[in-house]
């Protein structure tokens, strides 16, 4: 107990010697101050990090630093302008500032109230406020763009002056004036990161007050209360929006309508942009009328003497707004290079038609930024409504608004004409019909061949003739369903005639092929010459089996496995053989050749057999198999065998004379019969030297 108490004491006692340590001592903040006549190329590369009251001191610290050195500065006239315009960079850092100090005065929204329990005219008022502050809020992004902009441009400026100063010899005038030019890019630099700076702190403040606004609406848009007078109020300005609208479209259309009595080009162009300004106008009476219509019908809703209310939806003004706009856009700027084109820069015509463009481009803004109001006003109608309603009302309320909206629509859409054919108007209606006749013309003719594939399935018909038929009758309800579709548009039958002809004279002239097939098609259908199945060989060589007897082409698949589309012409005018028309068996030679010495009969006796494995192998009292012996050849006896058989069997796949001589190599290797080599005989004789004879002297 009295160790513990000594601890104790000593702990109490150390306590007031440990709180008077001194404590790790803050570094203090030293100024860099460069060289004036050689500045570095990183002195200044610490003034983001520093504080407001470390950034003055700094700049006080460069400025008597400053003064002090250029006293000694040479007098020399390039040298003084360049001073001077290090001078300008470091007052302009404290302009910032001064600039930026009162730009933080300046209110995002200004003299906003947002009071308790609003009326809807209050709550219009507070909302105007608040997309006013929200355009000063966007001004401010897009300076801030602008100014990141100018600090890429400003650093690259940086990095070529501090190449310039390290290229410059160590002495002389270049060397100074290119130190002096690198100080005033340092200081530019620092002068655009305090504009980055104060700009980013400007746009988080009014960002704040922005939020707090909208917070403040949303509050009044749940407070707000139904009020008499602001419906009366916003009668008038309907009232007054309608007759404005009414005294611009008649203007509109008088000058429409008005006839032109010049033909000079200035003074088209003065109509076309009083035209301009004019659908411009309307178009923003337009919006503003929206405007009261969706603020009265939440004054409306919020009535309790009225149950009933519908909401007020519309997107066709919306789109139409923005299409206008569009389209407004590209047509001035066609208008204003016309005019570039036309008249002097500093003429008092281009000083006049500059006007006309000023006031149409400013209506387009204001009309875009009423499009973006009549989009808040909605959803705060829609918010309201389901608050006040309920939400399956508005559900009901938007999904019957919408259904509405899309019915007129197609029915605008439906009827409005594409093109005509023969003076008789095509429309998406008629295009519609047209597609309809077609698929319940399609269903037939697949029902009809489905009750023909059943007659063929109960062996009520044969599959030959049913789909021969099944093919007519196809092309027949197509044929009718497109008549009965063009007599649907209005054609009568002397247009038919007409339309007929036209087709006549081009299947005549740029169709022959294609009409050729057809009629070749429907010549095979009906003489079936050839059937689906059949083996054909054609004159251009293709071979192979019949899998599709179409109108235009008929499509062969050959031993290979490849689908062939073949014009049906080829079958009609060219020669054709087909081994499986009447009766598919058919002959075959097979040759082979067996070596002198080998047993006549037994050979016989194996390409017999050697036959009889192939399963395509057809015998009857009619039809044997037989074997020739053909020639005697040069190293080899030559045979034949000749062989029947039944086409039908045949894959496609399959070659016959490949089945029959892959049987007769095994059955000759298991007789011991030999298949011969080429075989040639060489004598060889000796040759002596001829015997040199001495003539006569006599002769």
């Amino acid at each position: 107990m009295l160790a513990l108490l000594l601890g104790a004491l000593f702990l109490c006692s150390a306590l007031p010697t440990t709180a008077q340590l001194p404590g790790k001592k803050p570094e203090s903040f030293e100024p860099v101050v460069p060289d004036f006549s050689a500045p570095s190329a990183d002195w200044w590369t610490g003034w983001p990090d520093a504080s407001t009251e470390e950034k003055k001191q700094w700049l006080d610290t460069l400025d008597e630093a400053w003064r002090d050195w250029r006293v000694t500065l040479p007098d020399n006239e390039d040298l003084q302008e360049r001073a001077d315009e290090v001078e300008r960079s470091l007052k302009g850092i404290r302009v910032t500032w001064d600039k930026f100090g009162e730009y933080q005065k300046v209110a995002v929204l200004p003299e906003v109230e947002f009071p308790r329990n609003p009326s809807v005219l209050a709550w219009a008022e507070s909302d105007a406020a608040v997309a006013r502050g929200r355009q000063r809020l966007v001004s401010l992004q897009l300076e801030v763009r602008q100014v990141d902009d100018t600090l890429g441009q400003s650093l690259s400026r940086l990095r070529q002056r501090v190449v310039v100063l390290r290229e410059a010899g160590s002495e002389g005038l270049d060397r100074q004036l290119a130190a002096l030019s690198l100080l005033a890019a340092q200081l530019n630099q620092i002068n655009i990161i305090e504009q980055r700076s104060a700009l980013e702190e400007q746009m988080r403040v009014w960002q704040e007050q922005i939020d707090l606004g909208e917070a403040q609406l949303a509050r009044m848009l749940n407070e707000i209360r139904y009020s008499a007078e602001a419906g009366e109020k916003l009668q008038e300005s309907l009232n007054g929006k309608s007759d404005k609208i009414e005294q611009l479209t008649a203007k509109r259309a008088e000058l429409r309508s008005s006839t032109l009595q010049s033909a000079e080009p200035d003074v088209n162009m003065q109509r076309d942009l009083q035209l301009m300004e004019l659908e411009t106008r309307l178009l923003e009476n337009y919006l503003q009328k929206r405007k009261d219509e969706l603020l009265q019908s939440i004054n409306r809703v919020l009535n309790p003497e009225l149950p009933d209310h519908q909401l007020v939806m519309d997107r066709d003004l919306l789109e139409t707004a923005r299409n206008l706009i569009d389209s407004t856009s590209r047509e001035l700027n066609i208008r204003q290079r016309q005019v570039v084109a036309w008249t002097d820069d500093e003429s008092e015509d281009m000083s006049r038609w500059w006007r006309y463009f000023e006031r149409i481009d400013s209506a387009l803004g204001r009309a875009a930024d009423l499009i973006d109001d009549v989009v808040r006003y909605e959803a705060a109608q829609l918010k309201v409504y389901r608050e006040r309603q309920g939400w399956w009302a508005t559900v009901r309320e938007r999904s019957g608004h919408f259904f509405n909206m899309a019915y007129t629509r197609w029915r605008g859409l439906a009827d409005h004409e594409l093109f005509t054919i023969a003076e008789s108007p095509i429309t998406l209606r008629g295009i519609a019909r047209i597609i309809f006749v077609l698929v319940i013309a399609w269903l037939i003719s697949g029902l009809v061949r489905r009750f023909l594939n059943r007659l063929v399935r109960k062996k009520h018909a044969s599959e030959q003739s049913m789909y021969n038929l099944g093919r007519v009758l196809h092309y027949s309800i197509i044929g009718i369903a497109l008549m009965v579709a063009l007599v649907m548009l209005g054609l009568d039958a002397s247009k038919l005639a007409l339309v007929a002809g036209a087709l006549s004279v081009g299947i005549g002239f740029g169709m022959q092929a294609i009409f050729s097939n057809f009629i070749s098609g429907l010549i095979l259908l009906f003489e079936q010459p050839l059937r689906v199945g059949d083996l054909v060989e054609l004159e251009s060589g293709v071979f192979g089996r019949i899998r599709d007897i179409n109108v235009r082409s008929t499509r062969v698949t050959t031993r290979d496995n490849i689908d062939i589309l073949v014009p049906n012409t080829e079958f009609v005018a060219g020669r054709v053989i087909n081994h499986t028309l009447d009766d598919p068996v058919r002959r075959i030679h097979v040759s082979f050749n067996v070596a002198y010495g080998s047993d006549p009969d037994l050979v016989r006796e194996a390409a017999t057999e050697a036959a009889e494995q192939v399963n395509i192998t057809h015998t009857d009292w009619k039809r044997k198999t037989e074997v020739w012996l053909m020639e005697f050849g040069d190293y080899a006896l030559k045979f034949k065998l000749v062989v029947w058989v039944n086409s039908n069997m045949v894959s496609p796949l399959d070659d016959p004379y490949a089945l029959y001589n892959l049987e007769l190599l095994r059955e000759f290797n298991d007789r011991g019969i030999e298949i011969p080599f080429p075989q040639r005989d060489l004598h060889l004789r000796s040759w002596d030297v001829p015997v040199k004879m001495a003539r006569r002297s006599g002769d």
